[in-house]
C-alpha cells in the first residue's frame, strides 16, 4: 500500500494515537480507509482513461499509416 513498510505504519499508528483522542481513532480509522478507497478508484480511473486514450492513438496512427501508404501511390500516377 503505497509503498509503506512496517515501520512507517507504526510510526504513523503512533503518531495518530499520541495526537488524537484514543476515543475518536475509529472514527479517524474509518476516514482514512474511505480516502484511501477514494484515491484508488482516481489512480484507477485514471490509468483506465489513459489506456483509452493511447489505444485510440494506436488506432489514429494505423489508420494514417494505411491512408499515408495509399496517398503516395496516388502522388506517383
Amino acid at each position: 500500500m503505497f509503498g509503506l513498510g512496517f515501520f512507517e505504519i507504526l510510526i504513523i499508528l503512533l503518531v495518530a494515537i499520541v495526537f488524537i483522542n484514543p476515543r475518536d481513532l475509529p472514527k479517524f480509522f474509518r476516514r482514512l480507509g474511505r480516502l484511501v478507497g477514494q484515491l484508488r478508484d482516481i489512480r484507477d480511473s485514471s490509468v483506465r482513461y489513459m489506456r483509452r486514450i493511447e489505444r485510440e492513438i494506436e488506432e489514429e496512427e494505423r489508420t494514417s499509416a494505411g491512408q499515408g501508404h495509399g496517398d503516395s501511390d496516388q502522388q506517383d500516377d
